[in-house]
């Protein structure tokens, strides 16, 4: 991840008696928030909003660290204290504390619903001693378990201020800037996200009202996870899978950091070492879609093609919506011959992953076995649309133009273009060369004759034997 690029906490976990409506402007609900130490004396400053309408702020958790009190100010300066914190959790740095007296407004903020969505957003800020809502856009989000969302925002530049808050368009609260208790001065490396929906939290991590026992030892459990993240986010998968295991020697075994510690063996090539890590993660979170896509691809580099098969489902059975789940179950069935099943799981895919292109081509490739040349043609030219540099998808039209259709006109753009983004590719030329066969322009099939010559001899031989019978 780009590390200029803000990372904000996703906050859709409250309960629905928060859900009401928000005034007229956003801003007017956020907050400044002033921790007390046991002195009375301020510790940490940042923000939070209004969540209820009898005067409960969220903010972040590390804002308060261990203290119990602090001081609540109003964008229109109005000042108000808080003796009571109703709800702390350490894991997504998130508090929830009541205001104390009865003249609080009444307005506050509405939840949004669902999965937030990319789009122009606002986000809070503090200039100059006043409180801002400052134009972004939520460019992203990146869910990393069924209870984790995170969120890009762009631009990286809006200010470091903790429980910063995102507002969308409708007014609705969908995300606040993390950090983590215990680590105030590294707020860039803590750029992240969070929480959908807190019924699935893990009841260790909401600790109500004083923590009791140790309270650091749920802090340095998340603050190792949380360092796993940011150094997956930087593909360091060394230090990655060494704050994950570090993450799991405490008693709170989250099953995001067997998810971390796998994707980061999975990158460094271990990919048996993976295997464990992903089974544990979906056996402690039984829903983990994206913890059984990474064991069916560990599974893969195996070449175990059963157990890898068995993950993808359990992966499309979890989250229905993984398109990347779907594709490779997709293309693990065209690879066995299973057409019409791989054609069905391709189809569910999506257009919403990262190999689109892939996709349409394997789509194509099923549509010219089943000699569906339309079908086929029209899959070609989306892969091509979804990546104007995929080369596989001009080479596989190209030669379906010429082979199976005889309309070589149209595959002469396709093919220049294919030899364009790889030259020293035979296979392309060669086609190429007989497409100009076709459309009776010698000067172009001896063109590429020429290069095949050195390029792939038999190949030239080929078309030299084309060009006598013409």
């Amino acid at each position: 991840m780009n590390r200029a690029i803000t990372v904000i906490l996703a906050l859709l976990w409250l309960a629905p008696a928060a859900i009401a409506a928000a005034g007229p402007n956003p801003v007017e609900l956020v907050v400044s928030v002033v921790s007390l130490d046991s002195e009375k004396k301020p510790y940490r400053q940042g923000l939070g909003i209004v969540i209820g309408k009898d005067g409960k702020v969220l903010t972040s958790g590390a804002i308060l660290g261990q203290c119990q009190a602090g001081i609540i100010k109003t964008g229109a300066g109005e000042m108000y204290l808080f003796q009571k914190v109703l709800q702390r959790d350490r894991f997504q740095d998130l508090a929830l504390v009541q205001i104390e007296g009865e003249n609080f407004p009444g307005a506050f903020i509405r939840l949004a619903s669902g999965s937030p969505t990319a789009g122009p957003v606002q986000v809070a800020v503090q200039h100059n001693g006043s409180l801002q809502m400052r134009p972004a856009s939520l460019v992203k989000t990146l869910p990393f378990s069924p209870r984790l969302v995170l969120l890009k925002i762009e631009p990286g530049d809006l200010g470091k201020d903790l429980g910063a808050t995102v507002i969308n368009g409708k007014g609705e609260l969908v995300g606040m800037r993390h950090s983590f208790a215990g680590s105030p001065g590294k707020s860039d490396s803590f750029q992240f996200y969070l929480a959908r929906d807190g019924s699935h939290l893990p009841r260790e991590f909401i600790l109500e009202n004083a923590p009791k026992g140790n309270p650091e030892s749920t802090a340095t459990n998340s603050a190792d996870f949380w360092e796993g993240v940011a150094a997956s986010s930087r593909q360091d998968w060394k230090s990655a899978q060494d704050r994950f295991t570090a993450a799991l020697s405490c008693p709170e075994k989250l099953p995001e950091a067997y998810f971390g510690r796998g994707v980061a063996r999975f990158h460094l090539g271990e990919y048996g070492r993976a295997v464990p890590d992903f089974q544990e993660a979906t056996r402690r979170l039984p829903r983990y879609a994206l913890a059984f896509l990474y064991l069916g691809q560990a599974w893969e580099r195996q070449e175990k093609v059963e157990e890898a098969k068995g993950a993808y489902r359990q992966a499309v059975a979890a989250d229905p919506d993984l398109g990347e789940a779907w594709f490779r179950l997709g293309v693990l069935l065209y690879q066995l011959g299973r057409l019409g099943e791989a054609q069905e799981c391709l189809q569910k895919a999506g257009d919403h992953f990262p190999q689109v292109a892939q996709r349409w081509w394997y789509l194509g490739g099923i549509a010219q076995a089943q000699r569906r040349w339309q079908d086929a043609l029209e899959a070609l030219n989306q892969a091509i649309k979804a990546d104007p540099g995929f080369f596989p998808a001009y080479l596989e039209e190209g030669k379906l133009l010429v082979r199976d259709l005889g309309r070589p006109k149209e595959a002469v753009p396709l093919l220049k273009e294919a030899v364009r983004l790889d030259p020293r590719h035979a296979l392309a030329r060669y086609y190429l060369a007989l497409a100009h066969l076709m459309c009776w322009n010698p000067a172009g099939v001896w063109e590429q004759y020429f290069v095949l010559q050195d390029l792939a001899p038999e190949l030239a031989a080929s078309l030299a034997a084309a060009m006598e019978k013409q």
